[in-house]
C-alpha cells in the first residue's frame, strides 16, 4: 500500500507544486529505524540518525544530493524509477546483522511527491528472513508469478501493469475472437497485435495491417474490401481489397476510432456475417479474419457525439487489452534503454555507447509523452550522433533534460551550496540554522561549536534558541 501523507497536516504548496515541507524531526528522529525521504526529483530531503547510524553516512553529505549521486541502495533507486512499493535487504550487508529495507511511494491527491525508505536492523536468520519478506510483499518491480510464452516474453517488460495486459493478450491469442488494444500512441499496440497472431493457430497464414487513419476516407472502402474494374475513375483493372488478402489470417485495424461513420457500418456487417462485396461488384465474398482493432482515442467519448458506432464498439470489444503509458511502468524504461542501444548498434552497424547514471536518471523522470517510439528515437538519434563513447547530460535534447540542470548539476557543482527540491537557492537563516544543528550536533557544547565556527559562545546560543534547535 502506497503511502499518503495528506492526513498528517504538514503539506505545503507552492504555486500548485506540492512541496514535502514536513516537521520531520519531530515524526522520525524518535525512531530506532532508519528513515529517507526523497521528493519526487530524486533528491534526499531527510534524513534521521537511525538512517546515519545504520548506513554509516552523514547527512550533511546526503541532503540536496540526487540518490543517483550517492551510493544508495539498489532497493531505494527501484523503488523512485518503478514508483511502487518495494522490500527487500540492503545486499552489502552481511554478518551477524541483516538491514531490511522497506520503500513507498508517497502521493497526495494521486499525484507522486516523493518516497520514503524505512531501514531496520534484523538478526541474520539466514534464507529464512529473506524467503519470509519476499512471499509476504504484496508488490514488487517484477512480477514472475506472471508467467508468459516465448512469443509474450519477447516484448521488454517487467512491470506489473504491462506483464498483466500481456497475460491477456496470451490468452486471446488462444481462441479466434475480436480483440481491441487500447492506449496511448507509441505504447507497443501493434507489437502486442503481431505477437497474438504470431501466438495463434494463424500464425502460418497472412498479418494484415491497416491504419485506418493514414488512408482518406474515400480510399478506405476500396483498401478494405477491394474493387471492381471500372467501379471508379482510377479502377483500370480489378483489386482484391485487406480482407480478401487476410483470409484465414488476421486483419489488424490501426486507429480504428478515426474509420469513418459510414465505414463503420459495412465493418459491422463483416464482424456479423463475415462477408463483403467489392467496390462496385455484386458478388458476396465470404471471408474468415480474426480482427485485431486498436485506438489511442476514447471511444466512449466518440460514441457519446456520435462519431463512432455503439454496436460497433461491442463487436470489437470482446477482449479489452489496455497499454499503459511509458511514465506508468518506469521500472521498464533503463531494460528498453539497453534493448535499443543493441538493436541500434546491429541496425546500423556501429558500436553501443555507454549512459552514464545521470543521463539514466533523466530519462526515467521523463514523463515521455511519445511513450516508447519517443524513447527509441531518442536512444537512435544518440547512438548516432554522439561521437564520444559515452553519452551525457550535455547531448540530452533540453526539454528533456531540463529538470536534471535545475535540480541535479547545481546542486552538486558545490557541495557548499544547498537548494531545495524545485532547484531554488534557500534563505541565509537556512543555511545559518543548518550549519548551527550541525556543529552541535558534532561537537555537542556551545563553546566547542563556536570555536570551530568563529563566533562566540553567545551567538551560537542565541542562534540556537531562535531557530528552536534547543529549548
Amino acid at each position: 500500500m502506497s503511502t499518503n501523507v495528506k492526513n498528517l497536516e504538514v503539506i505545503s504548496r507552492d504555486d500548485s507544486k506540492y512541496s514535502m515541507g514536513l516537521h520531520y524531526e519531530t515524526l522520525f528522529d524518535p525512531l530506532d529505524d532508519g528513515v529517507c525521504i526523497v521528493n519526487k526529483y530524486a533528491i534526499v530531503e531527510y534524513v534521521n540518525s537511525a538512517y546515519e547510524k545504520i548506513l554509516n553516512v552523514s547527512a550533511s553529505d546526503l541532503l540536496g544530493v540526487s540518490i543517483y549521486s550517492t551510493h544508495n541502495d539498489e532497493i531505494l533507486l527501484k523503488g523512485n524509477r518503478g514508483r511502487k512499493k518495494i522490500k527487500g535487504y540492503l545486499n552489502r550487508y552481511s554478518g551477524k546483522e541483516d538491514v531490511s529495507v522497506s520503500v513507498s511511494p508517497i502521493y497526495i491527491e494521486k499525484e507522486y511527491v516523493g518516497l520514503i525508505g524505512i531501514y531496520r536492523v534484523e538478526r541474520l536468520r539466514g534464507n529464512l528472513v529473506r524467503k519470509d519478506l519476499s512471499e509476504n510483499s504484496s508488490e514488487n518491480v517484477k512480477c514472475p508469478e506472471i508467467k508468459l510464452s516465448s512469443t509474450f516474453s519477447k516484448i521488454i517488460g517487467e512491470s506489473k501493469e504491462i506483464r498483466q495486459a500481456l497475460l491477456v493478450a496470451e490468452k486471446a491469442s488462444k481462441v479466434s475472437v475480436t480483440v481491441l488494444i487500447r492506449g496511448a500512441s507509441g505504447t507497443g499496440k501493434e507489437l502486442v497485435a503481431n505477437a497474438i497472431h504470431q501466438n495463434s493457430k494463424r500464425c502460418d497464414k497472412p498479418f494484415i495491417k491497416v491504419n485506418c487513419a493514414s488512408i482518406p476516407s474515400g480510399l478506405l472502402e476500396s483498401e478494405l474490401f477491394g474493387h471492381e474494374k471500372g467501379s471508379f475513375t482510377g479502377a483500370i483493372c480489378k483489386k482484391i481489397g485487406k480482407f480478401e488478402a487476410a483470409n484465414k489470417g488476421t486483419i489488424f485495424l490501426d486507429e480504428i476510432g478515426d474509420m469513418p461513420i459510414d465505414m463503420q457500418v459495412k465493418l459491422l456487417r463483416v464482424l456479423q456475417e463475415n462477408e463483403f462485396e467489392r467496390v462496385g461488384g455484386n458478388e458476396v465474398i465470404k471471408c474468415d479474419v480474426r480482427i485485431i482493432a486498436a485506438t489511442h482515442c476514447d471511444l466512449e467519448v466518440l460514441m457519446e457525439k456520435g462519431l463512432f458506432r455503439e454496436d460497433l464498439y461491442y463487436r470489437l470489444n470482446v477482449i479489452p487489452i489496455i497499454l499503459p503509458k511509458l511514465e506508468e511502468r518506469r521500472e521498464d524504461i533503463i531494460p528498453l534503454i539497453e534493448f535499443f542501444i543493441n538493436k541500434t548498434s546491429v541496425d546500423l552497424g556501429i558500436i553501443p555507447k555507454q549512459m552514464t547514471d545521470s543521463v539514466l536518471n533523466v530519462l526515467v523522470n521523463y514523463n515521455w509523452p511519445g511513450n516508447i517510439r519517443e524513447l527509441e528515437n531518442l536512444i537512435k538519434r544518440l547512438m548516432v550522433l554522439v561521437e564520444t563513447d559515452t553519452v551525457g547530460v550535455e547531448n540530452i535534447p533540453s526539454h528533456i533534460s531540463g529538470y536534471y540542470r535545475i535540480n541535479y548539476n547545481d546542486i552538486v557543482s558545490n557541495s557548499l551550496i544547498k537548494r531545495n527540491y524545485l532547484g531554488e537557492m534557500v534563505t541565509l537563516e537556512e543555511y545559518e540554522k543548518e550549519i548551527i544543528k550541525m556543529a552541535l550536533k558534532e561537537f555537542g557544547t556551545f563553546s566547542a561549536a563556536a570555536k570551530t565556527l568563529g563566533v562566540t559562545h553567545k551567538t551560537v546560543a542565541t542562534k540556537a534558541r531562535k531557530y528552536k534547535i534547543v529549548d
